[in-house]
């Protein structure tokens, strides 16, 4: 519990800017004034900034990446073969296109966003399978000062759940 506060109290001014972030794109470019068409409606104070961020987003799925699986050596291109025909199934089931749109909205409004690939047993009837979700960066936590995190000692990703639903994966014994 201390290496989790020590990394949160680390990350304190990121969390910060990400909540300005969003509370800046939710309302300060928005104002709310009333429009005789649309009554209670919120308008944009700046078209401008909308359609540039709307038309970056419309960029990168325009620009929806495809699994391009290539041979390591000449012994994997059977590997990569089944691969290339493997990933865009699974990517589909995971409904991945949503993730990808996702973290492009995050991306343009905190500068960044993080995709993670998580085991889910309870997918496929029990079977299990993976989930692939966009990840929020408030719920991240790693070694203050590392620019890569692949190199902190510790990743934490932690979530907000009720005590129930916690007891009913984990019933007390």
């Amino acid at each position: 519990m201390q290496t989790v506060q020590r990394y949160k109290a680390g990350k304190a001014a990121l969390d910060k800017r990400i909540v300005d972030n969003e509370l800046w794109f939710r309302m300060g470019h928005w104002k709310n004034y009333q429009n005789p068409m649309m009554p209670g409606k919120a308008q944009p104070s700046s078209g401008w900034l909308f359609n540039s961020i709307a038309n970056k987003h419309a960029d990168a799925m325009d620009n929806y990446p495809e699994p391009n699986v290539l041979p390591r050596a000449r012994d994997d291109a059977d590997t990569a073969k089944e691969l290339s025909s493997i990933l865009p199934v699974a990517l589909d089931q995971n409904d991945y296109e949503q993730v990808y749109s996702d973290a492009w909205w995050y991306k343009l409004k905190h500068g960044t966003a993080v995709k993670g690939v998580f085991w889910n047993g309870a997918k496929d009837g029990g079977l299990g399978d993976i989930d692939l979700r966009l990840v929020d960066l408030l719920n991240l936590y790693w070694e203050p000062g590392i620019t890569d995190i692949q190199a902190s000692r510790n990743v934490f990703h932690v979530e907000l759940v009720d005590n129930e639903v916690i007891l009913e994966q984990w019933p007390v014994c």
